[in-house]
């Protein structure tokens, strides 16, 4: 274990063991614990930083690398599902003696979320859902199609291009990330915001697959009426505040909505001044 000690902010980044995987976890700050969950699938913690890191003035913020993500260590041959990070989760409360989770999930992670909340809602205060995609795969379709339809011709075709040469091991998903940023954000100027993250190709694909198969709460959230929820959905999101009326809120009734101007599906990363506001004054 690490620990650093600078003035009031204290810092500490460790692995837990949780059966055969080595999860990476970092916690910044003193006060009421904040866990993240990131994107991707097959995205890491750093996405949140530094953007949120001011949080840790009043909060203690748990960041982690999801299985296989970041540099959290999955054994060779391993499986990526969602109710293994359910469960990996689950496992990481314990580990770090955690009563009830309070809960910021990004754009998967907010998918996340709400699968562990419909699988132990005891074990959750409050949540919030950011660049949030729904409570069903029809949102990651809805995602997939409108993301498609923002793309201008030129960058269909070079995306076509660098997926064949990286199929090959002759390009790097970073030259794809580079056509494909710029539609994550309202202001073009905010894609180089974001820090240069490791995605794993390999758990996208197949967390991506079941995703699309299996992932249904639909019908099936009632037992969390109990547990706030916040959803924080820029305006310009690639899945729009509007769409996620049908594709969120008609399961979450309870949930409420704040929309971030001038904000796209980054919002932690393009306006976290206004996110980090409503985090702080949720949890608060």
């Amino acid at each position: 274990m690490i620990i650093m000690d600078n003035c009031s902010v204290r810092e500490s980044a460790f692995y837990h063991r949780i059966n055969e995987d080595k999860i990476f976890v970092r916690r910044i700050g003193k006060g009421k614990p904040i866990l993240f969950l990131h994107g991707g699938p097959g995205g890491e913690h750093r996405f949140f930083l530094p953007h949120m890191a001011p949080l840790s003035e009043a909060f203690e913020l748990i960041f982690y690398d999801q299985r296989g993500c970041g540099k959290s260590v999955a054994p060779s041959g391993a499986s990526f599902t969602m109710m293994q990070e359910v469960e990996a989760l689950e496992t990481l409360r314990k580990e770090l003696k955690i009563d009830q989770l309070n809960i910021v999930g990004e754009s998967w992670g907010s998918m996340l979320a709400l699968l562990y909340a419909a699988k132990y809602p005891e074990n959750v205060e409050k949540l919030v859902l950011t660049a949030a995609v729904g409570t069903s795969y029809e949102g990651f379709g809805v995602f997939e199609r409108n993301l498609n339809d923002r793309l201008k011709d030129e960058d269909k075709n070079l995306l076509e291009l660098l997926s064949a040469k990286f199929e090959k091991g002759e390009a790097e998903l970073k030259e794809i990330f580079a056509v494909l940023d710029p539609y994550y954000v309202h202001s073009p100027e905010a894609a180089a915001w974001k820090a240069d993250t490791f995605s794993n190709a390999s758990v996208n694909e197949e967390m991506g697959k079941e995703i699309r198969e299996n992932y249904d709460l639909r019908g099936k959230l009632s037992h969390i009426s109990h547990i706030p929820i916040l959803i924080l959905q820029g305006e310009s999101d690639i899945i729009s505040p509007k769409e996620l009326e049908e594709l969120l809120l008609k399961d979450l009734p309870h949930a409420e909505l704040k929309v971030i101007p001038e904000c796209g599906h980054w919002t932690v990363v393009e306006k976290p001044v206004e996110v980090m506001h409503h985090i702080s004054e949720f949890f608060q």
